[in-house]
């Protein structure tokens, strides 16, 4: 006789809905966690500052999802005044990029050489997100 089969915990909506999205990691699912976290956290505060965080953050990905190969869109300096304002100020914003494959170096974030075969296309599911949101928190600052 054959043993009854093991009982699979269920998965996490989300996980399933990642391996709907072709089988890829948990890349987009800590990206959507940290969007979420930066959202929570601004949207009654600051819901102008996080608009403009929200739409800094879609031209740094949809630069680096459109030209993977060009150099200038592989690196941001950190340390800039217009990064400050827009991003570095929202605690949470730079755990959005890391999410989807940068990576802290001394004043900036950077992807690797190996970025655009490792994660390259998962930048066009990160640039959805964050054009939902924006559209959201934009609706939201002209009610």
């Amino acid at each position: 006789a054959r043993a009854p089969p093991e009982p699979v915990a269920a998965e996490p909506p989300a996980a399933a809905a990642e391996q709907k999205a072709g089988g890829k990691e948990a890349v987009g699912d800590a990206t959507a966690q940290a969007l979420m976290a930066l959202r929570r956290r601004y949207i009654e505060s600051d819901p102008d500052g996080l608009a403009t965080c929200l739409e800094t953050l879609r031209t740094y990905v949809s630069n680096l999802a459109r030209q993977p190969h060009e150099v200038k869109f592989q690196r941001i300096n950190c340390e800039n005044a217009a990064f400050q304002k827009r991003v570095g100020n929202f605690e949470g914003a730079i755990e959005v990029l890391t999410s989807c494959g940068f990576v802290q170096e001394v004043g900036c974030l950077a992807v690797g050489p190996d970025f655009v075969k490792t994660k390259g296309s998962r930048m066009w599911d990160v640039l959805r997100k964050l054009e939902v949101m924006t559209e959201q928190v934009k609706s939201k600052v002209a009610a």
